[in-house]
């Protein structure tokens, strides 16, 4: 079934090429076909390798609801445990309000925060804001993370910014 929507896809000229992956327990499908672009350079393989943008939130999502599932931790789990730089955010006043005009948050940021992009950050449709512009200094666009800081150095920069809205609020 898998293999029979792809090919009617490839065979449409609607994509080039796809690389599907199924997998149940032990009962694990793969299907290649098609080419790896538009002029057929090359056959598309289980191999392949692609780059993958903002995909990558849905795949880490599907991760953590699994591991949530499992009963590792719950959607509820405060994400201080694991990134204690997050573990007493503060949160401006108001949205206008300087990055220094702060209050603690009510709660602490949790899974579900994070899942449903509702930590408290924020990127409203007024990019004058004071806290989203202090925000830009840490959260650049995608387009050059090689000039990105380390890891924990970027959470160590994003856990100083405060929240533009209330954990969960917003």
């Amino acid at each position: 079934m898998m293999h029979e929507a792809l090919r009617r896809h490839v065979e449409s000229g609607f994509i080039p090429g796809a690389v599907a992956l199924v997998a149940r327990g032990d009962d694990v499908q793969v299907t290649a076909m098609g080419h790896l672009d538009v002029e057929r350079t090359a056959p598309m393989t289980r191999d392949t390798i692609f780059r993958i943008a903002s995909i990558t939130k849905p795949i880490v999502a599907a991760a953590v609801l699994m591991l949530v599932e499992d009963g590792r931790f719950g959607l509820d789990t405060p994400v201080a445990e694991w990134l204690p730089e997050l573990a007493a955010p503060t949160v401006v006043r108001t949205p206008r309000s300087p990055v220094d005009d702060v209050v603690p948050a009510e709660r602490q940021i949790t899974v579900r925060d994070l899942l449903t992009f509702r930590a408290g950050y924020g990127f409203p449709s007024d990019f004058s804001l004071p806290q989203v512009q202090e925000l830009r200094t840490v959260q650049t666009d995608g387009r050059e993370v090689r000039l990105r800081p380390e890891p924990d150095e970027w959470l160590a920069r994003l856990a100083r910014i405060p929240l533009l809205h209330q954990p969960g609020a917003a």
